[in-house]
């Protein structure tokens, strides 16, 4: 991602709930709307990934998914933070290879989808 691009994270009714900014040099600003922890940085786009992980629900429960959004490369993404969760949506989001996302969730036990 380039600098001043954002991840957006919406609840069910379009209200943020987390914001990711990317910094220069791969950093990544947190501001959430979740709790109260704002303002700090994650060292680079893996670990944006690991905090979508934590934040992801079954799909069974409609009311408490979560919805990621952001313009990466140029292309608007949105996918829901529910079970299976989609390589491709999530590479999109993040502006990274499908490859680079599925190496990264080798050691979570996360259930994925194409």
């Amino acid at each position: 991602m380039n600098c001043g691009e954002e991840i957006r994270v919406k609840d069910a009714y379009g209200a943020h709930a987390v914001r990711f900014i990317a910094q220069c040099h791969g950093r990544f600003l947190v501001i959430s709307f979740l709790e109260r922890m704002n303002g700090y940085f994650l060292p680079n786009w893996e670990a944006v990934l690991r905090e979508l992980v934590a934040l992801t629900v079954p799909e069974r429960m409609p009311e408490k998914i979560l919805r990621a959004e952001s313009g990466a490369a140029g292309r608007y993404n949105d996918i829901p933070l529910s079970y299976p969760l989609s390589i491709a949506g999530l590479a999109g989001v993040l502006g990274v290879t499908d490859d680079e996302i599925r190496t990264e969730l080798a050691d979570l036990a996360v259930q994925t989808a194409r």
